[in-house]
């Protein structure tokens, strides 16, 4: 399993490079940003302070939906909501869920939104978990550099865990998972029932490898039953 930080539009470059020194003092290596490259600012370089080759080795990509295919899993950081059915987890609530799906996640992007107005509703759309920072107050807020220092943290126990237990996933296992059941429930019909179908995803992205593995075999079951024709892109 690996994890990466991804800043959508930043627009400080001092947040840039102290998110580079955070990621890279609590043992990971990869930043991505979406539309921009303010991790060539000198200001960005001075707050690295030592984690200049995260900066070095950034990637940069036109937005989210870019990557969208390369990872199992988009974790959407974000203020909580009030009144929708998404599930937020708290940090350590979601380095329990990450420890659980090491055997069929391999690939995580943990995503963070613009300073002013955070990830965009089509953004969050593409994403399959959602995670917050339960504050005591609503105001202050944590900024972009003080949220990746404490997802850093909470994460870096799930990083290191996994490395020196050397933990390999079966290559996309929960996107397939997603995969085959938006396909059966295309040949169900069940577009009247979108929010319930949405609802059923999103739980899906919660599993762990055990419950994965078990899905999995209840869609062959279903398939069967339905006598689903097994083609490429489809029910499998």
């Amino acid at each position: 399993m690996s994890l990466v930080f991804v800043l959508v539009e930043p627009t400080r470059p001092a947040n840039v490079g102290a998110a580079a020194r955070a990621i890279k003092t609590m043992g990971f290596e990869q930043l991505i940003l979406v539309n921009s490259s303010l991790h060539l600012d000198k200001e960005a370089h001075w707050l690295a302070h030592g984690a200049t080759d995260i900066l070095e080795r950034t990637l940069v990509v036109d937005s989210v939906a870019d990557i969208r295919a390369q990872y199992d899993q988009l974790i959407a950081t974000t203020a909580r909501e009030r009144g929708t059915p998404r599930q937020y987890l708290t940090p350590d609530e979601l380095k329990g869920t990450l420890v659980q799906q090491a055997g069929s996640v391999n690939k995580i992007a943990l995503l963070f939104g613009r300073e002013s107005s955070g990830l965009s509703n089509n953004e969050l759309d593409l994403c399959d978990l959602f995670s917050y920072v339960p504050l005591i107050n609503d105001y202050p807020s944590l900024n972009l550099a003080q949220a990746v220092m404490v997802y850093s943290y909470a994460l870096s126990a799930v990083n290191n865990r996994l490395k020196i237990e050397q933990v390999d996933a079966q290559e996309g296992q929960l996107q397939a998972l997603k995969s085959r059941t938006q396909v059966l429930l295309q040949q169900l019909d069940t577009k009247d029932d979108a929010k319930l179908s949405r609802w059923l995803l999103d739980g899906m992205s919660l599993l762990g490898d055990r419950d994965c593995k078990m899905a999995h075999q209840l869609l062959n079951d279903i398939g069967r039953k339905l006598n689903i024709k097994e083609e490429e892109g489809r029910l499998s």
